[in-house]
């Protein structure tokens, strides 16, 4: 009988262990979808705002490829990339699954840094900025950290371009990694306004674009496709 009692304690240590181990992955799956859903959420906002700012340059300037400040050349392509701002956000933040803050530095690093050198986003730049300021942030902010030929495959740039763009963006913010709270809360109170009535439908099964294939924003290299 006693054997039979401690049988049966252990039977229901097992289930009520099961329970557990089954309650923390739904936990930790929901956790995952809020957390993807806001880094989406957040990177809509910010593609839409780097995109205002590069139609804009196109209106106000007519050439919309200005090389007129050198500090900006290394960061220029030869043409538009024909992957969009947001697509790319998004492919970025596919394979590395950063941290939304992670995300939201990226925005004021490229921001500091316009204020700083007093040149103008377009479409011939942004990429790239973006690239680098991402891998400037992560390794700021991350405990993961990839490689040259990780972040050259990802942002499709030649591997020997990679560390260039890196010291040139650490080089144009003035060695100045740190962002101070309250700086951090304004641009994040300012993403987190947007309309929270989104077409939910473009995002319910996460990224939105399959781009596996994409062969970089040097549209001339086609070495550089995701294998």
């Amino acid at each position: 009988m006693i054997m039979e009692n401690k049988k049966i304690e252990t039977q229901n240590q097992i289930i009520s262990n099961n329970k557990m181990c089954s309650h923390n992955k739904i936990h930790l799956f929901n956790s995952n979808i809020i957390r993807e859903n806001a880094a989406i959420t957040i990177i809509k906002k910010i593609s839409e705002l780097l995109e205002d700012i590069c139609d804009e340059s196109i209106k106000n300037f007519k050439d919309i490829n200005p090389g007129e400040n050198l500090n900006i050349k290394p960061f220029l392509s030869k043409n538009i990339p024909q992957i969009s701002i947001k697509d790319y956000l998004e492919r970025l933040y596919k394979y590395t699954k950063i941290n939304c803050s992670t995300i939201i530095l990226i925005l004021i690093y490229i921001d500091r840094i316009c204020n700083i050198q007093k040149f103008k986003l377009t479409y011939f730049n942004i990429h790239k900025l973006i690239l680098a300021s991402m891998i400037i942030a992560i390794k700021f902010n991350e405990d993961e950290q990839y490689t040259t030929k990780f972040y050259s495959k990802l942002g499709g740039v030649p591997i020997a371009e990679i560390a260039f763009l890196e010291y040139n963006f650490f080089f144009l913010l003035n060695f100045n990694l740190y962002v101070e709270e309250e700086l951090y809360k304004k641009y994040s109170d300012y993403i987190s306004s947007a309309d929270s009535e989104e077409d939910e439908d473009e995002y319910e099964n996460g990224i939105s674009k399959d781009d596996d294939e994409y062969d970089g924003i040097n549209n001339e290299n086609d070495n550089n496709k995701k294998e």
